[in-house]
C-alpha cells in the first residue's frame, strides 16, 4: 500500500498500539495481584484456612453528632463494650455456662445472673453460626475480668461498639428522636440500602428525618479468627475500606432556651411549646410534655425492655410529639385570624363597630350565644375586641364574612395545613366550615352544618390545629408579610466540622393582607399584654413591647379547658414568636402565658440576639439569667384572664 503524504497509516498504527497498551495495563495489574495472592502468598492463606478462618468484618461508621445552634451537644456517641458468643466454636461437652457463672468482679458480684444466662444460652441453640450478645454495655472493669479468663471461654469475645447518648435527656427527646434496631420484617428491604440485620436506625425526630446523613458509610476489613471464633487481628496484605463518618448536624434550637421551656412548663400538665424566629422560620425551642429519657434505648436489653414498657404503656402518651401531631381547638387565639378577615376583607372598618353592641349575649334564631362578660362590652372596635376577647364582636363578624373567608385567611397563616417542618408524623389539623363539616360527619344522622356554627368557628371552637401551626400563625402576624416554613436543620458539617451546607429559611408564602389591617390586630395584641385588664400580663418583658393573645379551648375529654397563649416580641419588629398549649390546665392567661413570659425574659436577657434588641431599644442590660434559677410569676386562677377564658370556652344556648 502506498504511503500517504500525511502519514495517516502510521498515525493509526501508533494509536492502535497505544489503545492496546491502555487496555492491557489493568489486566496486567489484576494478574499481578492474583499472582501475589495465589502464588507468592498462597501457602500463607492455605495455612490460615486450615488453622483459622479469614472473615470479612464490617467496620461500623461513627454516627454524626447533633448540636444546637451554639455548638452545645444534643446527641453524640459514647464507647461501649459487649460480651458476644459464637456457639459452634465451643467444643462438645465443654461447660461454658459454669465458667461464665463463676466470673465475678473485684467485689465478688457475678457478671451473669443464672436465670438470665440460661435464657440467653437457650436462644442460641438453633442459631449456632450467629454471633449473640450475652451482655451489653459492660464496664471496663468487666472487660478486664473477662479478658483475664479468655483462655477458659471458647466462643466468647469482647465487641467494641458505640451507643447513642443524649446529654439533655428529656429536654429534647421528641425533637431529636431515638435509635432502634431494624425490625425483622423490614430487614430484607433495608439490605438493599446497605443495612445489616441488627443495625440501629433513627426511629423518630431528627434521627429519623436525617438518617441517611447521620449514618455514614460502613467500612470493611479482613480479620483472622481462630477455631474458637475469637478475633486474632486484621489480616495484612488484604484490601480494606475505611468507614466514612456520618455528617454532623447543627440545629436551629437554642439549648438553654429549650431548658427554660422545659423547666417553666408544669410537670403535671400535658401540652407543648414552640418558639420560632418570625424572620426566617427557625425553630428556637420545641418541647412536648410528658416526656421520657431517650437514653433508655442505650441500656442493656433487660433494663431497656422494662423502661420501654413503662413508656409505651403510659396512657399519657409520652412518645407523642404534641408540638407537631397534637391537635387542639385554638380557642380565642384564633380571634387574631378571624378578626383580620373581617377588616381585611372589607366587611367592616378596622376601627369600626359591629351593628349590635355587646350586651353579654347574641341571639341567632332560637340560640343565644353568650359573651364571657354578662354585663356586656358595649361597642368595641377590633383592637379592643381582641383585648377584652368580646365574643359578640366576633359572632357578628363571622356572620358577615362567612366560613369560606375565615378559612381562606386561616390557610394563609398556616392553620389547618401541614407546616412542612422537617420532622416526621406532622398532622394537618382541621379547619371545619360547611363543606369540611358535612364531609366529615356525612355518615352521622342529623349532623349538618348550620349558619349558626360560624359563630363557633369565628371564636376558635370548631376547628383543631397543632401548636407548631399556632406558632407559625403568630409569627406571620408579627412579621406582617410572610408565612415561613419552620425548620430545624441549620447547618450540615463534615466529620472535620467543615460547613458543607447552610439553610436560611427561604421557603415563604406571602400573606397578601393589608398592612393597615394587620396593624389593628397587632394593636389588640399589644393591649392584651401591655395594658391594665389585658389577659396576657404574665408575658411582659421590661423594656420590650410584647403582643399576644390568650385563649381556652373546649375539651371533650376532661373537665378543665385547654389553656393557650401566643405572642411575638418586640411587637413592631419581632425576633421571637411563641405558642403554648397546656392540656386540661384551665386558663391561658394563668397557665400558658407565664411559660411564654419566662422564655421571653430569658431570651432577651441572655441570648446574643435578644440582648442586641434590648440595646437597640435603649434598655439597660440586666445580668444574664441562670437557666436553673427561672421563676414563674404566680397568676391567680380567678383573675380576669381566668374569667374571660373560662366563659369563652363554653357555648351557652337556649
Amino acid at each position: 500500500m502506498a504511503r500517504s503524504v500525511d502519514g495517516t497509516p502510521q498515525i493509526r498504527g501508533r494509536q492502535a498500539k497505544s489503545l492496546v497498551i491502555i487496555i492491557a495495563i489493568p489486566f496486567l495489574a489484576l494478574f499481578a495481584r492474583l499472582f501475589w495472592l495465589q502464588i507468592i502468598q498462597g501457602q500463607k492463606f492455605l495455612d490460615l484456612s486450615t488453622r483459622n478462618r479469614v472473615v470479612l468484618e464490617t467496620i461500623p461508621a461513627s454516627r454524626g453528632t447533633i448540636y444546637d445552634r451554639n455548638g452545645v451537644v444534643l446527641a453524640r456517641n459514647r464507647p461501649s463494650y459487649a460480651v458476644t458468643f459464637l456457639p459452634y466454636t465451643v467444643p462438645k461437652g465443654y461447660d461454658l455456662r459454669e465458667k461464665l457463672l463463676k466470673i465475678v468482679d473485684r467485689q465478688g458480684i457475678p457478671l451473669f445472673d443464672t436465670l438470665e444466662l440460661d435464657k440467653l444460652l437457650e436462644q442460641t441453640i438453633y442459631r449456632k453460626s450467629k454471633i449473640h450478645r450475652l451482655k451489653e454495655d459492660i464496664s471496663m472493669e468487666y472487660v478486664s475480668v473477662i479478658r483475664e479468663h479468655m483462655t477458659e471461654l471458647p466462643g466468647i469475645d469482647i465487641l467494641s461498639e458505640t451507643r447513642r447518648e443524649y446529654p439533655l435527656a428529656e429536654a429534647c427527646n421528641h425533637m431529636l428522636g431515638y435509635l432502634g434496631a431494624i425490625p425483622e420484617d423490614e430487614s430484607d428491604s433495608m439490605k438493599l440500602l446497605g443495612y445489616q440485620p441488627g443495625d440501629l436506625i433513627g426511629k423518630a425526630g431528627i434521627e429519623q428525618k436525617y438518617q441517611d446523613m447521620l449514618r455514614g458509610k460502613d467500612g470493611i476489613r479482613y480479620v483472622e479468627k481462630n477455631v474458637y471464633g475469637r478475633r486474632l487481628g486484621v489480616v495484612a496484605d488484604m484490601p480494606d475500606q475505611l468507614p466514612e463518618r456520618g455528617k454532623n448536624l447543627y440545629l436551629t434550637i437554642d439549648a438553654d432556651l429549650q431548658k427554660i421551656a422545659v423547666d417553666s412548663f408544669p410537670d403535671s400538665i400535658r401540652g407543648a411549646v414552640v418558639a420560632l424566629d418570625p424572620r426566617t422560620g427557625e425553630v428556637l425551642a420545641m418541647i412536648s410534655n410528658p416526656t421520657f429519657d431517650p437514653n433508655i434505648f442505650s441500656l442493656d436489653p433487660k433494663k431497656r425492655a422494662k423502661e420501654w414498657a413503662k413508656v409505651a404503656l403510659d396512657p399519657a402518651r409520652p412518645l407523642s410529639n404534641r408540638a407537631v401531631n397534637g391537635v387542639y381547638p385554638p380557642g380565642s387565639t384564633f380571634k387574631l385570624v378571624s378578626g383580620l378577615s373581617f377588616v381585611d376583607h372589607g366587611s367592616i372598618a378596622s376601627t369600626g363597630h359591629m351593628a349590635k353592641s355587646c350586651g353579654g349575649y347574641y341571639r341567632i334564631g332560637n340560640r343565644v350565644a353568650r359573651c364571657w362578660y354578662s354585663g356586656g362590652h358595649g361597642y368595641t372596635d377590633l383592637a379592643d375586641a381582641i383585648k377584652v376577647s368580646c365574643n359578640v364582636y366576633f359572632y357578628q363578624g363571622g356572620l358577615l364574612v362567612g366560613d369560606k373567608v375565615i378559612n381562606d385567611y386561616s390557610t394563609r397563616f398556616g392553620l389547618g395545613v401541614k407546616t412542612g417542618i422537617d420532622l416526621p408524623y406532622e398532622k394537618a389539623g382541621w379547619q371545619s366550615g360547611e363543606e369540611a363539616y358535612n364531609e366529615r360527619f356525612k355518615k352521622k344522622k342529623g349532623w349538618r352544618w348550620t349558619p349558626g356554627m360560624v359563630l363557633d368557628l369565628a371564636i376558635g371552637q370548631q376547628q383543631v390545629f397543632t401548636p407548631i401551626q399556632l406558632a407559625v400563625m403568630v409569627a406571620a402576624m408579627g412579621n406582617e408579610k410572610y408565612r415561613y416554613v419552620p425548620y430545624l436543620l441549620k447547618e450540615i458539617r463534615a466529620g472535620n466540622n467543615a460547613v458543607e451546607k447552610q439553610f436560611h429559611g427561604v421557603d415563604s408564602i406571602p400573606l397578601n393582607a393589608k398592612h393597615e389591617s394587620i396593624l389593628q390586630v397587632k394593636e389588640g395584641m399589644r393591649r392584651v399584654v401591655m395594658e391594665p385588664g389585658g389577659t396576657g400580663h404574665a408575658a411582659t418583658v421590661p423594656g420590650i413591647v410584647v403582643g399576644g393573645k390568650t385563649g381556652s379551648a373546649e375539651n371533650p375529654h376532661g373537665k378543665k379547658t385547654h389553656g393557650l397563649f401566643v405572642c411575638v416580641a418586640p411587637l413592631d419588629n419581632p425576633v421571637i414568636a411563641i405558642a403554648v398549649v397546656a392540656e386540661n390546665a384551665g386558663h391561658g392567661g394563668s397557665v400558658a402565658a407565664p411559660v411564654a413570659g419566662a422564655m421571653l425574659r430569658y431570651y432577651f436577657n441572655n441570648t446574643a440576639e435578644g440582648r442586641r434588641v434590648m440595646a437597640e431599644h435603649g434598655v439597660i442590660l440586666p445580668p444574664k439569667i441562670d437557666p436553673k434559677a427561672v421563676s414563674i410569676p404566680a397568676v391567680s386562677t380567678d383573675s380576669l384572664a381566668g374569667k374571660i377564658d373560662s366563659v369563652n370556652s363554653t357555648k351557652d344556648t337556649l
